[in-house]
């Protein structure tokens, strides 16, 4: 007899050691009338929640506190139906963990009636599906990444047969308007002769002396904007073309700003009046992929420029470098509202926005960050709500 109370005394230890290193526990709720009056957690509760069964027997609330604020109530709503005799699905919700960290579990409830129906107590089981809720997060993440490469590609693909049907047109433009300033520069001598022979005349409803320098305005204004419009299409067409991904090129960071800002140049003069550019020429060139420089800029821009509240608040862009730490920057100034201080530490994180009512998906700055670190460098930024923000683009010079 001796022997048998032994061995069970050792089973009883072994399973209470193994209940002791599960990521899963079981915990029983005992009930009287429809009430919760004892709870046990097993020793599993440990390694899930960081608190002992000891902890939950002295504060029988904890397990309550525990439970994220944003979930306590689909908790609660499913603890009372398990009170009531009801069957309930399994809940997956959040607690803090004792060390501060949260963590998803999975809380599966199974009830236990005597022969009248009456609910004596139920077991529940925690399962923690942490690493599994950060595996869905990754996949959903992924998917994302891949939804907007792919609408990218077709933006691109877009975008280059729309400068492409632009472009047609506007060299027409282009060559009818400088020939129409070659035949005015030829025919001024004789209109100048007869002006100073037989006095003023009228050309479109206004004297000579007065639309022969808004002709002149007219005709170079044309060709200012045909030229502007084909240096925004050329900038269009690069920024689309296929990348080859490669990080070999040759870089010219003036180059990158100068194209950037051609792109943008919409939304800035939409946002601001108080725009400046400082160009370097002599920062060296830099190994890397003029396309994805040119997206982090182009992202950077159009973020300061919808931070601003008004078009007398400034925008800068200045490229320097850095002798210390050998590198050029590209640093990004705005006098917007700024980022509160408890986003700062989310801001490069996929999806995190504070623009998803205006069509912010949360993509531009994780995507921006993960360029600029394949290029060796570091996105740094500095903001202060109500005052601003800057964003630093470091990029190393390979000597």
């Amino acid at each position: 007899m001796e022997s048998i109370n032994k061995t069970i005394d050792s089973d009883d230890q072994r399973y209470y050691r193994l209940l002791n290193y599960l990521t899963d526990y079981i915990y029983t709720v005992k009930v009287q009338n429809g009430k919760a009056v004892e709870t046990y957690h097993g020793p599993g509760c440990v390694a899930v929640t960081g608190y002992t069964s000891e902890d939950y027997v002295k504060d029988p609330e904890l397990w309550y506190r525990m439970v994220h604020k944003e979930d306590r109530e689909a908790v609660l709503e499913q603890a009372n139906k398990a009170l009531a005799g009801e069957n309930v699905q399994p809940l997956e919700h959040r607690i803090i963990h004792r060390d501060g960290t949260i963590r998803w579990v999975k809380n599966s409830v199974v009830l236990s009636k005597d022969e009248y129906g009456n609910l004596l107590y139920y077991d529940g089981l925690i399962n923690d599906i942490t690493d599994l809720k950060r595996a869905e997060k990754l996949a959903e993440t992924k998917q994302m990444q891949l939804i907007q490469a792919d609408k990218m590609v077709a933006l691109g693909t877009m975008v280059s047969g729309i400068a492409h049907e632009v472009n047609n047109p506007n060299n027409f433009i282009l060559l009818n308007a400088q020939f129409l300033r070659k035949v005015w520069e030829d025919i001024q001598p004789i209109l100048k002769e007869y002006y100073e022979s037989n006095g003023d005349f009228v050309t479109a409803g206004i004297p000579f002396s007065i639309s022969k320098e808004k002709t002149e305005k007219a005709l170079s204004s044309i060709i200012d904007g045909t030229m502007r419009i084909q240096k925004i299409t050329r900038s269009l067409t690069d920024f689309a073309r296929k990348d080859s991904g490669e990080l070999d090129q040759d870089v010219d960071l003036n180059q990158v700003i100068e194209n950037s800002t051609t792109i943008a140049s919409n939304l800035i003069k939409k946002s601001t009046d108080n725009f400046v550019v400082n160009y370097d020429r002599s920062v060296p060139i830099i190994k890397g992929n003029t396309q994805q420089l040119e997206q982090v800029l182009i992202n950077l821009i159009s973020n300061a420029c919808h931070s601003l509240t008004s078009k007398d608040r400034k925008i800068t862009i200045s490229l320097l470098y850095d002798a210390e730490e050998n590198a050029a920057v590209i640093e990004v100034r705005d006098e917007g509202t700024g980022i509160k201080a408890e986003y700062i530490k989310h801001i490069f994180d996929p999806f995190f926005t504070t623009k998803r009512d205006s069509g912010g998906t949360g993509l531009g700055l994780y995507i921006s960050y993960n360029i600029v670190r394949s290029h060796n460098g570091k996105l740094v930024l500095k903001s202060e709500e109500g005052t601003g923000t800057t964003f630093r683009v470091v990029l190393p010079i390979n000597k």
